[in-house]
């Protein structure tokens, strides 16, 4: 009786966090789309790193829990090149049916610029990597585990939450949608199979992924133009 109504308090807690957490960052959302142009990269390095640094304060001293309870952990050269493996396979997975359809790349093309390409590869890694790992493969899939016994349940909300925070920033296209989706399964499955804890080879994986789809792909278009 005891342990039932542990469970349901901690469903309950799980329940209310997760609201609040999805609340803050939608928020944050609307206003980088209201205001954030004006401020150009700086805006999305604070949307990043503010829900960051909130959620790592709350895990540490509200709920006393380690980082690693987010997933961060020591990081290694296992971790690195399963990352790295990771991201490629993210790629593979969403530009071969894209080949299939003899899609036209000329219009992402970009020429080369150092130093551009150095921000955004800082960028995709320290920022988008790492914030959205942290925050809905390390705390929010967490959470909803809490709530959910089955696995898929929790992916397709996970799946859900980060098209909707992305909900500004995207086309809605069927094409878009799929691309989402299938970081996230290649994501969760990795964190499910790997049984670590771990996000830092999704952290790897994610900026090595947004590096080579904003970044890699449009130069490539560009130097075979």
């Amino acid at each position: 009786m005891e342990n039932s109504k542990v469970e349901k308090n901690k469903k309950k807690r799980a329940v209310t966090e997760l609201a609040v957490c999805v609340g803050v960052m939608a928020a944050l959302t609307v206003l980088m789309a209201v205001f954030g142009a004006g401020f150009g990269l700086l805006a999305g390095v604070l949307a990043y790193w503010i829900p960051c640094a909130v959620l790592i304060f709350y895990v540490l001293k509200m709920e006393k829990q380690s980082l690693s309870y987010l997933g961060l952990k020591v990081v290694c050269a296992k971790h690195i090149w399963e990352g790295i493996g990771l991201g490629i396979c993210m790629f593979i997975v969403q530009q071969i049916p894209l080949l299939l359809m003899k899609m036209d790349y000329s219009a992402y093309a970009m020429a080369p610029d150092p130093a551009y390409m150095t921000v955004m590869l800082l960028y995709c890694f320290l920022c988008v990597g790492f914030a959205e790992e942290l925050i809905f493969r390390g705390f929010l899939l967490k959470k909803t585990q809490d709530i959910f016994s089955q696995r898929w349940i929790c992916v397709a909300i996970n799946i859900l939450l980060f098209y909707l925070i992305h909900w500004f920033t995207m086309q809605h296209t069927f094409g878009e949608f799929y691309n989402l989706s299938t970081n996230v399964v290649i994501l969760c499955i990795y964190l499910f199979h790997k049984k670590e804890g771990t996000i830092v080879p999704l952290v790897i994986a994610h900026g090595f992924y947004d590096v080579l789809t904003s970044v890699g792909l449009p130069v490539f278009a560009y130097l075979l133009k």
